[in-house]
């Protein structure tokens, strides 16, 4: 009986507590903010206050106005970076019968931040592809600090203060820098640099084969660019006179073999040495032909002066200079009144040096040099005249005599005492071989020799480079150099030679002989050797230099322009222009490089562009400037 009383007691128990009803569950959204009004770029700090009764708070969701969501319990980092009204709504949502309650508060955001001010330098101010430009950020925040950075470098960013940044192009970049302070204001500066060649940079522009003569070949002759830039002219021994414009337009050819100039030689060949032209101010063109074996020149070489620009190709005067004359390493000089020129196997009667009136054509002067000439002649604003002189002469000296003609500074009449390159003694002297003197801005004289042992022992140099002073220099009186200097390399009948810097350094070609490499050596201007760069082929023309110190030359085995530092010598860049280069590099007064070759078995001309903006302001080049005269100092 008692076990049926507590039976129905514990189902009367179970009955009452299955019929209790759910115990209400309940949530309350609610969040407080720090204040009521704020800055923009102030910290919103909330506080989240809700409340459940019967359960927890499952889920909070805030919107925080323009879009912006948070899950989090309490957002952090809350700021707004525009002023004006924004509501604030919390929703939480219980873990029991999901139940919700939503809250939500107006703030306002007011815009009393001044804006920092985006600003940045750099440098250098003349910014080249290839070469690190250091970026400088000079930025403001008058009321508070700049906290933040972004650079665009076109599609590259950073986000460092001061980045140091290289382009890898030329051209017009824009460059932009967002800075952002600590209240979030933001200014952004954006420029356009206009990224310029760099030294890296050698481009073809373009290239011109300018002569299909048969066998027409290139040796000696280099590119003259007229005084105004536009205009380029070219020879070779198919003997055409070619002007181009800048642009790489053929314009016309002068036939310079028109009146029998011949380019033979005792084989048969005209793969032999050839003049460069020059361009006097005016814009008229000088060019000599005629190589002239013994017996080949059937009408007798010839000394043109041909008009110039776009509207010449006419002959203005013309020079039958002898059956048998010789013209090889050389341009013709152009001073105020006179044109300056060597040869060798002039006729009878006749000497080397000669002296024309430019505007005639008429010989005015003509003077003895030892054994002919291969090249090099160099007059003087003080009116003395450098000129080349074949086999171990040296470097025969002109003297004015006052009467509008020429005087040489020896005992004898073929004597050579008195030469550039001698030793006070009527005995060997350097040999010029064809070389190409250059003058300075003080006057001095700069020239490369074979190396005869004259001062310099052979061993230490197949080639030597002497510095002469003409106002030390006394008619009647043997010569001393200021200074001499021997180089590695040779000096034979190729065209080589000098060329200077703004600052004094004398760069000197040389060619390959043997075991030594060709090679181009700077020397200062006291003598003293600074750095030898070994080529990797052979070279057969002078250096030039351009407006920015840079060195150049070509190379004839590997048929490339090359580009060399002229602090060190280093290279620094090359382009293969050619099958083969021997010839000088011409730096036009606009930094464009010209040179001419043989590419495909043809005269070829090639336009390069690199970083200059022109040639050195000194006897930068072969002639001493882009037009060749020969005559500066």
């Amino acid at each position: 009986m008692k076990r049926f009383i507590y039976m129905l007691a514990a189902f009367a128990l179970m009955g009452a507590v299955s019929c209790q009803p759910d115990e209400e569950v309940a949530v309350h959204a609610s969040f407080t903010t720090d204040k009521e009004s704020y800055d923009v770029g102030d910290p919103v700090v909330l506080t989240n206050t809700s409340t459940a009764e019967n359960a927890l708070i499952a889920i909070c969701k805030w919107e925080l106005g323009k879009g912006v969501v948070s899950y989090e319990t309490t957002p952090e980092n809350i700021s707004y970076d525009q002023a004006g009204e924004y509501v604030i709504k919390l929703t939480v949502t219980s873990d029991r019968g999901a139940k919700k309650s939503s809250f939500e508060k107006t703030i306002r955001v007011v815009d009393n931040n001044i804006r920092p001010v985006a600003d940045f330098t750099w440098s250098p101010e003349k910014v080249v592809a290839g070469e690190p430009v250091q970026f400088t950020d000079r930025s403001t925040a008058e009321d508070g600090e700049v906290v933040a950075w972004e650079w665009k470098f076109g599609t590259t960013t950073s986000d460092k203060q001061n980045p140091e940044f290289t382009f890898a192009a030329q051209g017009a970049t824009e460059v932009s820098l967002t800075v952002t302070d600590n209240k979030k204001g933001r200014n952004t500066k954006t420029v356009t640099i206009d990224v310029g060649r760099g030294a890296i940079s050698l481009d073809l522009l373009w290239s011109y084969p300018y002569d299909d003569t048969k066998d027409a070949y290139v040796f000696g002759t280099s590119p003259a660019v007229s005084p105004d830039g536009e205009y380029v002219y070219v020879t070779s021994t198919g003997y055409s006179l070619v002007c181009f414009t800048k642009a790489g337009e053929r314009l016309w050819a002068f036939d310079i073999g028109k009146d029998g100039a011949s380019a033979e030689n005792n084989s048969g060949s005209i793969k032999v040495q050839s003049p460069t032209p020059s361009v006097d101010e005016d814009g008229t063109v000088y060019a000599l032909a005629g190589f002239n074996e013994p017996n080949k020149g059937a009408g007798g070489s010839a000394f043109y002066a041909v008009s110039g620009g776009a509207g010449g190709g006419s002959q203005v005067w013309h020079v039958n200079t002898g059956v048998n004359t010789s013209f090889r390493l050389l341009s013709p000089a152009v001073t105020e009144k006179y044109l300056f020129i060597v040869a060798r196997n002039v006729p009878s009667g006749h000497q080397n040096f000669q002296v024309y009136d430019k505007s005639s054509g008429d010989l005015v002067d003509e003077r003895h040099v030892n054994g002919g000439s291969y090249g090099g002649v160099l007059p003087l604003k003080n009116g003395m005249v450098i000129a080349g002189t074949g086999g171990s002469h040296g470097m025969r000296v002109f003297f004015p005599d006052g009467a509008g003609k020429w005087k040489f500074s020896c005992v004898k009449s073929n004597g050579r005492e008195h030469n550039y390159g001698g030793s006070g003694k009527d005995a060997t002297c350097e040999a010029p071989n064809g070389t190409q003197p250059a003058s300075g801005p003080g006057g001095k004289v700069y020239i490369l020799f074979q190396n005869q042992g004259v001062r310099a022992d052979k061993s230490l140099g197949g080639g030597v480079v002497y510095c002469y002073d003409p106002a030390k220099t006394v008619y009647g009186q043997t010569p001393e150099p200021d200074w001499y200097c021997p180089v590695k390399g040779d000096c034979a009948q190729s065209g080589m030679g000098v060329a200077l810097g703004e600052d004094g350094t004398v760069y000197a070609a040389t060619q390959k002989t043997g075991s030594v490499a060709a090679h181009v050596t700077a020397i200062s201007a006291q003598g003293v050797k600074r750095w030898e760069h070994a080529a990797d082929g052979d070279i057969n023309g002078v250096p030039a230099v351009d407006d920015q110190g840079f060195v150049y030359y070509n190379d004839r085995t590997t048929g490339k322009l090359v580009k060399l530092r002229p602090e060190d010598g280093s290279r620094v860049a090359e382009i293969k222009l050619a099958d083969e280069l021997r010839s000088s590099p011409t730096i036009s007064y606009d930094g464009t490089i010209y040179v001419n070759g043989m590419k495909d078995d043809k005269p070829t001309v090639f336009a390069v562009k690199g970083a200059a903006e022109g040639c050195a302001a000194s006897w930068s080049q072969q002639g001493g400037n882009p037009s060749k005269t020969e005559y500066m100092y």
